[in-house]
């Protein structure tokens, strides 16, 4: 499902949030509110790993990030007007305010960049209203422009859709019209935004991003870091010759990035699985694999990044992969792939409070939802949590206080114990386990 990203203002959030609501526009919607324009920075970076579309309530948003990021590769809008809405908002002012001209009224939301909504088209020059003519668009040239016309006496109001800036004409005692975008506008603007996706998507490759680390230890001497990067790289390209596949290789200092398009759909985690086997039965030294896949390169490295780092807390020679919604997939070369996602508020509290490592937690839920019933020793849970034998008993030892797993018996157990020391074995207890982590 496409995600959407709304980014708002707190008080233009709440038309879009009755859109939103009466709408099936068939996505998912994020909503995001900011009250200054550099709160936008971290919103991006949230929406970089989720999104697929990112829509502004207005333009002053839309052009902060087209400025800040001009790299930006995740599409980008914001609730538009059309001529005919200016007009009409232009012709609602005059009929609540008759004794005003609009050639003293000013307009922030007419600019340059949106060439004034052609205004000029429908009304003389010397009776239009203000424009922003500034390049410089955002709150403080806005205002600043707007107490240049009021002190030289030019204005008598402003039509303002810059809804965070509204205090600042209180302050300066500037009498102002806030406008909305009405229901349809927004109504409007989202199904255009959502049609130019898929448009955009018909022709669409999925990228894949690998991130490849050597984890170099202060004793390893140049020569030994050097002859690892030279063998990977080799590997690499042998692979990709012998495989008949394209992918291209950019080396920096002990990391390797592999970058290739897919035709959308068809990615297959054995494609990486294939790769790490060959490496982990060939090369003596370590290392740690991330991958990422999605519809634009900057989120697919987005992805291989946190998979990347789930390879590094893992600690072993193996790969993990993350796809759309932030899932985390691995070890891949284990048989019993875990998948488990970050966004499970409920298990990371219960981490935090009980002082057991989040991550583990979140694994240890993909195995009970991959098996309900199966059973657990501290050495197979070690295994496949990456930790061990000893971590894996204390987080077994919390779980059975708090009644969350349960000791059983089988044969196994019984012969352990005629061999020697006792391996114990756990259950789960399934309606403490759904109720204290799902």
């Amino acid at each position: 499902m496409t995600n959407v990203a709304i980014v708002s203002p707190d008080h233009s959030l709440e038309p879009v949030d009755k859109v939103i609501a009466e709408h099936d526009f068939g996505c998912q919607f994020h909503k995001y509110i900011y009250k200054k324009m550099s709160d936008i920075d971290e919103i991006y970076q949230d929406c970089k790993g989720k999104c697929d579309v990112i829509f502004f309530s207005g333009e002053l948003g839309y052009h902060y990030i087209k400025n800040k990021f001009p790299d930006i590769r995740i599409p980008c809008t914001f609730t538009a007007y059309e001529p005919i809405d200016v007009l009409s908002i232009l012709l609602q002012f005059k009929n609540e305010h008759p004794n005003i001209r609009l050639n003293r009224i000013f307009c922030d939301f007419l600019t340059v960049t949106n060439n004034y909504m052609g205004v000029r088209q429908y009304i003389k020059k010397e009776y239009c209203p203000f424009f922003f003519e500034d390049t410089h668009y955002d709150y403080r040239h806005i205002t600043a422009y707007a107490k240049k016309l009021w002190d030289e006496g030019k204005i008598d109001f402003i039509l303002s859709r810059s809804i965070n800036n509204l205090k600042r004409l209180d302050e300066l005692h500037i009498p102002y019209v806030a406008v909305f975008p009405s229901e349809e506008m927004i109504v409007k603007s989202i199904r255009s935004a959502m049609k130019e996706l898929r448009l955009n998507q018909i022709d669409q490759k999925d990228e894949l991003s690998i991130l490849i680390r050597l984890p170099f230890s202060e004793d390893i001497e140049q020569e030994e870091q050097e002859y690892r990067e030279a063998t990977m790289y080799k590997m690499l390209t042998d692979y990709r010759k012998d495989k008949h596949i394209h992918f291209t290789i950019t080396q920096g200092f002990n990391q390797f990035e592999i970058h290739a398009q897919l035709e959308a759909g068809s990615f297959e985690i054995d494609k990486i699985r294939s790769i790490l086997l060959k490496m982990k039965k060939e090369l003596g030294f370590a290392f740690r694999i991330g991958a990422g896949v999605s519809s634009s390169k900057e989120r697919s490295r987005y992805f291989a990044e946190h998979a990347l780092m789930e390879a590094n807390r893992y600690g072993r020679n193996d790969a993990f992969f993350v796809g759309e919604e932030g899932k985390v997939t691995g070890p891949l070369s284990s048989d019993t792939q875990l998948m488990y996602n970050y966004s499970n508020e409920k298990a990371l509290n219960f981490a935090r409070d009980n002082g057991i490592n989040e991550t583990n937690i979140l694994k240890l839920i993909s195995m009970f939802e991959q098996d309900e019933k199966q059973i657990i020793s501290s050495h197979e849970l070690s295994e496949t949590l990456g930790i061990t034998s000893r971590s894996a008993s204390r987080i077994l030892a919390k779980l059975l206080d708090l009644h969350i797993i349960r000791l059983t018996e089988n044969e196994t157990h019984e012969k352990s114990l005629r061999q020697g020391r006792p391996t114990h074995y756990y259950n789960f207890n399934l309606i403490e386990f759904r109720n204290a982590l799902l």
